[in-house]
């Protein structure tokens, strides 16, 4: 068994070499969508002035082209055509994300505003318009390629499946808002909905890169697992950030974490007292967060992601393609990346 150490040394090798691998393989789509949304801009400052702000706010995403591309490419595919798509992808995400923090009243994220907590409701939403527009206009990019017609309504069909299935989990993740009572299984199930975005990617990098039904079944179960890790791994990350757990416990459902230790009959009226109080303070918030890692929610949630990992790792393998074995190997969560943040 590897110490602490080298397991520390050893992941931080795994996120830089995938770090590198996503970087290099998703630029082209990232330089894309860069271009297409400084293209025919309007007249209009108050537009202009939220374009320039998406740029500065959005950090580079290279993730979902990347990933568009290694599928296609996992299945003998050539990636050229992965381009477009990824950045309409792109551009479908992030509309998404502004209508999310319209409905959670998420005015930051990272430090910074969101495009809701700086422009309000009424420009967000034309906003997000506009990007499902510009998504849709790259999209139709894949009509003047090589690509069968047969393959582009396939790929269509995906896009209305899987985005009608995070809407579902979004109406879930709405009716479990503030609830104490809402169990780990149900929230399971939610976090499964919503992973659906990156299932849409990996089955759309398989279609195109002319994948057999079964390679693009076991790159659709890919997808979702990565997906229900990347998740899983921000409900963690709630519960330690304690400006995001405040928002939680205010505006959204309760993490993962928490809800499991909820389950604990010993700890659940001093949970549920902390959670309904009037100020919630920094004491009360790094009181919930100690609770339920010792009740053994982080843990629990950190070896989901472990579970995860290994049937993603398993799928990839199937796939011989390295740079999904890394992605995969890289998500799960370890001891030593969450225990020492509550120990202050």
């Amino acid at each position: 068994m590897k110490d602490s150490k080298g397991t520390s040394m050893e992941m931080g090798k795994l996120f830089a070499e995938v770090k590198k691998s996503i970087e290099k393989e998703g630029i082209k789509g990232w330089k894309l969508v860069q271009e297409t949304i400084f293209k025919k801009q309007t007249d209009s400052e108050a537009l202009k002035e939220v374009f320039d702000y998406a740029m500065f706010r959005y950090q580079p995403d290279y993730f979902r082209s990347a990933l568009l591309s290694f599928c296609c490419r996992a299945v003998g595919g050539d990636p050229q055509p992965t381009i477009p798509v990824g950045a309409a992808l792109t551009f479908f995400a992030w509309a998404i994300g502004i209508h999310d923090d319209i409905i959670d009243q998420s005015t930051t994220k990272n430090k910074l505003p969101t495009i809701y907590g700086k422009f309000g409701k009424d420009l967000s939403l034309i906003f997000s318009d506009i990007l499902f527009f510009k998504g849709f206009t790259l999209f139709r990019r894949t009509l003047g390629s090589r690509i069968s017609i047969y393959r582009i309504r396939k790929i269509l069909e995906i896009i209305e499946e899987v985005w009608f299935d995070q809407s579902i989990g979004e109406v879930a993740e709405l009716e479990a808002r503030g609830s104490t009572e809402i169990t780990p299984d149900e929230c399971l199930r939610k976090i499964h909905l919503r992973a659906a975005e990156f299932e849409a990617c990996t089955r759309i990098g398989g279609i195109l890169g002319g994948g057999s039904e079964r390679q693009v079944e076991n790159l659709g179960a890919y997808g979702r697992m990565i997906g229900i890790m990347s998740i899983l791994r921000n409900e963690i990350v709630d519960m330690l950030e304690l400006h995001v757990l405040k928002h939680r416990l205010r505006r959204e459902s309760l993490p993962l974490p928490l809800l499991h230790a909820l389950k604990n009959p010993k700890l659940k009226s001093q949970l549920v007292k902390l959670i309904t109080s009037s100020r919630l303070t920094k004491k009360e918030l790094q009181e919930i967060s100690k609770l339920s890692d010792r009740s053994g929610g982080i843990e629990y949630t950190a070896l989901l992601t472990h579970k995860m990992g290994r049937k993603a790792l398993a799928l990839a393998k199937k796939l011989d393609f390295k740079e999904l074995e890394i992605i995969a190997a890289s998500l799960p969560l370890h001891p030593k990346e969450w225990k020492p943040l509550l120990s202050d």
